[in-house]
C-alpha cells in the first residue's frame, strides 16, 4: 500500500532534490521545521473557530507531517493537502514550477497579467470569486470565436486589507503575446467597468514572473500581522476551487499533493526511526535526539505573538 502512494522526489520533484542535495538535509529539513512551527501557531487558532473547516484545521495542526517515518535514507511523511498549510504549499509550488516552467519558458513573447476588481466584503467573496471566473471563461470563448486563443496559465489569488476589513480577489497570468495581453486587459474592463484601469497590470514576463505566479494562493501575513478570522473567510471562500487554469497548454500537473510523501536525502545518517514533532521540531523519542535542531527566533517569536 505504501508502494503504491509513496512518491520519491528524486523521480518527481527534482527541484527540491536540487535544493536539499545543495543545502543539505538538517537546512532543508529545518525549513520545513519552521514552516509546520508557524502553521501550527495559527492552524491551532483557527481550529478554535466555528468555521465549516474546523475539522480541516484540527487535521492540519493534528496530522500533518506530525511523523516522519524514516528508513536509510528515505524519511515518510502523511500531508495534509490544505492552502493554509505553508508545508504543503512548499511540496505543491515545487510540485507546479517542475510541471509547467518548462512549458511557460518556451512560450513566446510572455506577458504577466494582473487582472482586478474593487475590494469586496467577506460575505460576497465566494460568490465574487466564481463570477470572476466565469467572466474570464466567457472572455476566453468569445477570443476562441474568432479563431485566436489564450495560451498560459491563470491564478486567483487573494488578500486582506485590514484597515478597510475587505478582501481583493484578482488574477495573476503569464499568457503568450504582448496583443492577447493587452486585449484580455481590455476585455477585463468591459466586464468590470468599476475597476480601475491603473490597477490592471501588464508587462513583459521573466523568470521572477513564473515564480510570483507559483506563490501561495493567499499570503498568511498582512502587514507584519496574522489576522485569523480572515484567512478563514478567504479558505472558505476557495474551498473546493481550482486556483490554478492552464489553458491553451498541456495541463501536466495537479495543484493537489499527494497524502503520502516520500523524499530521499543523500546525507541522511542510515538508520530505521520514527520522528515525532514536539513544538518546534521533530524528535526520536528512543533516543531524545531533534531531526533539524530548529529553534524559532524573535522575529518568529514576534510574528506569533501577532495573532490575532
Amino acid at each position: 500500500m505504501l508502494d503504491k502512494t509513496t512518491k520519491n522526489i528524486d523521480k518527481n520533484f527534482p527541484l527540491l532534490d536540487k535544493l536539499a542535495q545543495l543545502d543539505g538535509f538538517t537546512k532543508i529539513l529545518g525549513k520545513r521545521a519552521k514552516a509546520k512551527y508557524l502553521t501550527n501557531a495559527y492552524t491551532y487558532r483557527l481550529s478554535g473557530l466555528k468555521s465549516d473547516l474546523k475539522r480541516s484545521y484540527q487535521n492540519t495542526f493534528y496530522n500533518c507531517s506530525n511523523k516522519l517515518e524514516q528508513k536509510d535514507e528515505k524519511i515518510t511523511g502523511k500531508y495534509c493537502n490544505n492552502r493554509w498549510c505553508i508545508v504543503c504549499n512548499r511540496i505543491r509550488t515545487a510540485k507546479l514550477i517542475n510541471g509547467y516552467k518548462s512549458q511557460l519558458d518556451d512560450l513566446p513573447e510572455k506577458y504577466f497579467v494582473t487582472l482586478t476588481i474593487p475590494n469586496v466584503t467577506g460575505n460576497d467573496l465566494r460568490q465574487v470569486i466564481q463570477k470572476m471566473i466565469q467572466t474570464f471563461a466567457k472572455i476566453s470563448r468569445v477570443y476562441r470565436d474568432k479563431r485566436k486563443t489564450f495560451i498560459g496559465i491563470r491564478k486567483t489569488e487573494c488578500t486582506y486589507n485590514a484597515e478597510l476589513n475587505n478582501f481583493h480577489p484578482h488574477f495573476h497570468l503569464i499568457i503568450s503575446g504582448e496583443e492577447q495581453a493587452y486585449r484580455l486587459e481590455s476585455d477585463w474592463l468591459k466586464q468590470y467597468p468599476e475597476a480601475e484601469k491603473w490597477c490592471q497590470n501588464v508587462k513583459p514576463a521573466d523568470n521572477n514572473s513564473v515564480m510570483e505566479l507559483f506563490k501561495y494562493f493567499s499570503k498568511i501575513v498582512t502587514n507584519k500581522t496574522i489576522y485569523v478570522s480572515a484567512l478563514d473567510t478567504i479558505f472558505r471562500a476557495i474551498y473546493g476551487m481550482r486556483t490554478y487554469q492552464a489553458f491553451g497548454i498541456k495541463k501536466n500537473v495537479s495543484e493537489d499533493i499527494e497524502e503520502i510523501q516520500a523524499e530521499i536525502y543523500k546525507d541522511l545518517e542510515n538508520r530505521e526511526t520514527t520522528w515525532t514533532w514536539l513544538e518546534n521540531d521533530w524528535i526520536d523519542k528512543d533516543s531524545g535526539e531533534m531531526l533539524t535542531g530548529y529553534t524559532p527566533d524573535d522575529s518568529m517569536k514576534k510574528l506569533i505573538s501577532s495573532i490575532k
